[in-house]
This record gives structure tokens, C-alpha cells and sequence, in this order.
């Protein structure tokens, strides 16, 4: 039974991160106040994501295959909901696009779009679901509508990627329940859905009429994991039932993959967008199979900022961690998706 009791201090983790762009703002050319915009309105159903000011990232067509990005929760906007027009935050959802997406971009198009995401600010402690809450169903609604924009206008048939983390998770899994579940033809152009940092369960894949990855190479699947401690403190990410794969084996049972195994860990600097420093070899990895998750032992000399998460829930650093194996293995399920289609 899916229940997301609560999940404020799941999503605003990313938020933290507002705090080191907002004081980063000199370097942003544009105005850093609000450009009103009609359609960024809370009283507007739907966004006109035929105007390029919404997308992030809306490339020229030079690979064979496409990503569609969603971000994770950067906005604290008041409202509830995310002011697409807001040029601070607009700055950081396009800088952590940029870091996450980078393990996507050498060998696909990446299409991102912004979103009225539901921010840190939003009270949804009154739904024992927060996917019931009128905040997220208007960041769901949003992305929905970007990625029938996307399908209908942008992508002309070729096979894609869907990818997000954290709230980016959260919205592309409503997306596969409402868009993919009775669309044969969705499925059959999905590479794979690299949906990282949130739980997904068996019930969410019948859903979605979709299977968990459980190779290096399958494809029109999914893959899932939350990478935390052996001994971290319970968090609202990591639910019951929680699938999981391991990003250095591509295994999913408990089989440990040594350090030797990462291919690098690349950190970012969220308010920038630029690459700090790349260490390979970085952490170990194995799976939890009694609660779904990705164990890691990071090295002791390191000092990680986990935002708001309990000690030892790393899921700040889902992509930054595992992210070159990440990026070969989005090589690997390309080259075997236009190899067999």
C-alpha cells in the first residue's frame, strides 16, 4: 500500500541548496526578480510549454535517443507551488539539471522542463498521501503536460529516457501510471525510466505495466535505488517494499560490489552547476534486501552536507556518488535498445 506519510523532509532536502544559489545571484545575468508571466499563475490549469521560457532545456537533435529530466524540489516559493518566473530559483533548477542530467548528455538529447513543483513551504500534513495534495497534483499536472508537449511536438518518434530524482521521481511516477500504462507504443519507445530517489514498489510497477530492472542491459524498465548508511536513522524516503538496484553490479540481490568497481564519483557545485572534483573508486556498494536499500560505506576523512535528512541518508548524492557508472550504463542500455529495435 503506497503511503507517503508526511514527506516534507523527504522533498525540501534539495532546498538547502536555495540557499547557496540565492547568494550566488551576481553571476546570473537576467533580473533576479520576478518577469511576471499569465501562465505561471496559480489560478492557471495548464502552462503553454510551446514557449521555450518554460523549458530548461530544449536541444538541438544530434543523438539518436532523447532524456526527458524532471528536477528535484528546489523551490521554498510561499505559495505552495514553485513561481516558474522566479529568476533565483529558475537559476537553480537549471544549474541542478545541468550537474544530474551531465550522466545523460553524452549520449542523448536532454528535454527538461520547468515545473510549478511543490515547494518546501507546502503544508500537506493534513494528507496521509501526498500525491493526493492539490500542491503535487499541480506539479504532476505540469510535467504531464510538458511531456505530451515533448511527445507531440519535440520528440518525432524517437526512443527516449525519462529520468528524475526525488520529487522528479515522484511526478514521472504518476506520469507512468496515467501516461504509460495503457500506451503500448510509450512503452515500446521507453529506453528506460531512471526513476532515483524515491521508493518504488512491486504495486507501482503494476501500475505502470512496467518491470524493475535487473541487468546492466535490459531495457523498457526501471531503475531504482536510495543510497544511505548501514546504520542510517529512519527517513521518509525509503519505504516498505522498496525496490532497488546496484549501480556498481547491476545486481539486485545482496551481492557486494567493492569500491574498486566505481568508475568515479562526481560532485557538483548546485549553485553553479560546475563539476568540483571527480574521485574514483569512491564507495562501495550493496543491497539491503530486507528494506530495498543501497548501502554505502563513504570514506572517513569525508564531511557530506545532508540538508535536512536523518544521519546517514545520503540521498543528496544518488547521482553524485554512483555517476559515471551511471553514465556508461545509459551507454550500455542504448546500445542494446537501437541494437534489438
Amino acid at each position: 500500500m503506497r503511503k507517503r506519510i508526511i514527506i516534507l523532509l523527504n522533498i525540501i532536502l534539495v532546498c538547502t541548496i536555495i540557499v547557496v544559489g540565492c547568494s550566488n545571484t551576481e553571476k546570473n545575468e537576467t533580473n533576479t526578480g520576478d518577469i511576471s508571466k499569465a501562465e505561471d499563475s496559480p489560478s492557471v490549469d495548464k502552462i503553454d510549454y510551446a514557449d521555450a521560457y518554460y523549458w530548461i532545456s530544449k536541444p538541438e537533435i544530434e543523438k539518436e535517443v532523447d532524456v526527458f529530466y524532471v528536477y528535484p524540489t528546489i523551490s521554498m516559493d510561499e505559495s505552495g507551488n514553485m513561481s516558474i518566473s522566479n529568476e533565483e530559483e529558475r537559476l537553480v533548477a537549471k544549474n541542478i539539471t545541468s550537474s544530474q542530467s551531465s550522466v545523460f548528455t553524452s549520449n542523448a538529447n536532454v528535454f527538461a522542463p520547468y515545473y510549478r513543483q511543490l515547494s518546501g513551504e507546502a503544508d500537506t500534513s493534513e494528507y496521509a498521501d501526498v500525491f493526493d495534495s492539490p500542491e503535487l497534483k499541480k506539479s504532476a499536472a505540469d510535467v504531464q503536460d510538458a511531456f505530451d508537449y515533448y511527445i507531440n511536438n519535440l520528440n518525432e518518434g524517437r526512443p527516449f529516457i525519462i529520468a528524475g530524482h526525488s520529487q522528479g521521481t515522484m511526478v514521472l511516477m504518476e506520469l507512468l501510471k496515467n501516461k504509460f500504462a495503457d500506451n503500448k507504443k510509450l512503452r515500446e519507445q521507453l529506453v528506460a525510466a531512471y526513476l532515483i530517489g524515491y521508493t518504488i514498489t512491486d504495486e507501482n510497477l503494476e501500475e505502470y505495466n512496467l518491470k524493475v530492472a535487473e541487468s546492466a542491459n535490459d531495457t523498457g524498465v526501471v531503475i531504482t535505488y536510495n543510497t544511505q548508511s548501514e546504520d542510517a536513522e529512519k527517513g521518509h524516503i525509503l519505504l516498505s517494499g522498496a525496490n532497488c538496484i546496484n549501480p556498481l553490479n547491476w545486481k539486485t540481490d545482496s551481492t557486494y560490489a567493492p569500491a574498486s568497481e566505481n568508475l568515479g564519483a562526481r560532485f557538483y557545485d548546485d549553485s553553479t552547476g560546475e563539476l568540483v572534483r571527480e574521485v574514483n573508486n569512491y564507495s562501495d556498494a550493496y543491497i539491503d534486501v530486507e528494506t530495498g536499500a543501497l548501502v554505502t560505506y563513504v570514506p572517513e576523512e569525508e564531511e557530506l552536507d545532508l540538508g535536512p535528512q536523518p544521519e546517514g541518508v545520503y540521498h543528496r548524492y544518488d547521482y553524485v556518488f554512483w555517476a559515471n557508472n551511471l553514465e556508461e550504463n545509459v551507454s550500455i542500455r542504448i546500445d542494446t535498445y537501437l541494437n534489438t529495435h
